[in-house]
């Protein structure tokens, strides 16, 4: 990949917990102004998950759960990165610089090394590989409300108990989520990152979100995904995603009601346009899009002035 990419990722969760906090009996996640955030680990992991359901021999997934299968005491206990990068990688049966092997071999056969990169240590072999792609946490549009319901299981908690436990069960009415992002072409030589590779990602951003199909985490829908490629290297446009922005974010129910202004996006990318190569674009028309005139469902018809490209 030899060209920069600025993303922005624009879903919505409805009766959802996107992104629970452990520290507060997993609650949705909130700062301190009421906005929803989800972290790019949660993100990854929503990528990941995907794409162990479609892996080949060049492109399975590292970071995974791996539970031992071994008899003895440590049966049953997780793989630490340590252990999985050893058994991927047969370490301690080849010979030679350890570090050397993995760092060629790791980005080689893992799409989420060549992706996100990874930090291990194995045999005194201290390993970091910085990925190309990378995203910031992510907060949401509109100030959801969460709601709290009882819970309760037939079976019980614990051996011995005769009844089932009680418990909470907390949700976002409705948060539309956005994500920024940046592929890097200068890390992407350094872990063979391709174009190729890139619209694996695109793919496990979009059908990923909407695969997720867990008790908290259902009714995830991807409404918009934007990237910006640029003509030179080092060049960045920067803060593409502050300029959507919701005119009605007090609230909000659904994306059928959502009004999205994008003036701030298109101000940003005219000023800049003899920097831009080309734009791709997914989008499912779930969201209102107005330069503060004109209205439509449609981001692309906004952007006329510039290649377009299908994701």
């Amino acid at each position: 990949m030899k060209q920069r990419r600025e993303i922005v990722f624009i879903y919505d969760v409805r009766d959802s917990n996107p992104n629970g906090d452990p520290d507060d009996e997993n609650r949705p996640r909130m700062d301190e102004n009421d906005y929803n955030i989800v972290t790019d680990l949660r993100l990854k992991r929503t990528i990941r998950d995907y794409w162990l359901t479609r892996e080949t021999e060049n492109n399975k997934v590292l970071i995974r759960r791996v539970v031992k299968s071994d008899e003895g005491e440590n049966k049953g206990n997780v793989l630490s990165m340590k252990e999985l990068i050893k058994q991927e990688l047969e370490i301690g049966v080849v010979k030679g610089d350890t570090r050397e092997l993995i760092r060629k071999s790791l980005p080689e056969k893992f799409i989420d090394v060549r992706s996100f990169g990874v930090v291990g240590t194995v045999k005194d072999a201290n390993v970091a590989l910085t990925g190309p792609v990378q995203f910031s946490i992510a907060r949401s549009m509109n100030k959801p409300n969460i709601n709290s319901f009882t819970i309760s299981s037939t079976i019980a908690s614990e051996e011995g108990k005769g009844q089932g436990s009680i418990g909470e069960f907390h949700v976002l009415d409705y948060s539309l989520i956005k994500f920024h992002g940046i592929a890097c072409e200068h890390n992407a030589k350094e872990v063979g990152f391709t174009e190729d590779d890139l619209k694996y990602v695109y793919d496990g951003l979009w059908n990923g979100t909407k695969r997720i199909n867990t008790r908290s985490k259902t009714n995830h829908l991807p409404r918009l995904l934007l990237s910006v490629a640029s003509k030179e290297n080092d060049f960045q446009i920067g803060d593409l995603d502050k300029g959507f922005v919701l005119e009605n974010e007090l609230n909000l129910k659904g994306s059928e009601d959502a009004r999205v202004n994008i003036s701030g996006f298109l101000e940003r990318i005219k000023k800049f346009s003899d920097q831009i190569d080309f734009i791709e674009i997914k989008e499912d028309r779930g969201l209102t899009f107005t330069d503060g005139k004109e209205s439509s469902n449609s981001l692309k018809d906004f952007l006329s002035d510039f290649a377009l490209e299908d994701i």
